[in-house]
């Protein structure tokens, strides 16, 4: 039984390899790095947009080498907080935030527009009856659906110029 685990192995590492399978992280495969350090990320108005535009831009450009800007990031981003639970008295005790971020990359030298989408992200949180416990939760969750869209927006970013 072993024998054939090892060989059913074995040829679906052949078949992963010949298939042409990159990952898009690898340490040697770094043809797009040039053009994502190239990369300008727009001021985002109001608190979350200047936490999104710190963790896009330490993404795209981590070691914040100087290099020419070619392409523009912009980036909108909304809110909206919908309560879940209720007691009683109906107040809540259960909360949705979404985050929503419409964002578009431009050549800046063709004046074209690449890319246009949109990521949005929810997480929940407990609404108890200390005040400061209920926003340090609620800027939690924002903390952490920010991170998500940033991650979304530079997976996307990724994609698009390893296709192209």
């Amino acid at each position: 039984m072993t024998k054939i685990k090892l060989f059913l192995y074995i040829i679906f590492f052949f078949i992963t390899a010949s298939c042409g399978y990159q990952p898009i992280y690898s340490k040697k495969i770094n043809t797009n790095n040039n053009e994502l350090l190239s990369i300008s990320v727009l001021n985002i108005k109001d608190r979350p947009g200047q936490i999104l535009r710190n963790l896009l831009t330490n993404q795209l450009n981590p070691e914040n080498k100087r290099v020419i800007t070619k392409y523009r990031l912009s980036v909108e981003i909304f809110e909206s907080r919908s309560d879940l639970g209720f007691r009683r008295d109906m107040s809540a005790t259960r909360s949705d935030l979404e985050n929503i971020a419409k964002y578009n990359l431009l050549d800046i030298k063709k004046g074209k527009v690449l890319i246009e989408d949109e990521v949005n992200s929810i997480s929940s949180f407990d609404i108890v009856d200390s005040v400061y416990a209920t926003n340090i939760a609620e800027k939690d969750a924002r903390k952490k659906n920010l991170q998500v869209i940033s991650d979304d927006i530079f997976t996307n970013l990724v994609i698009y110029f390893k296709d192209h």
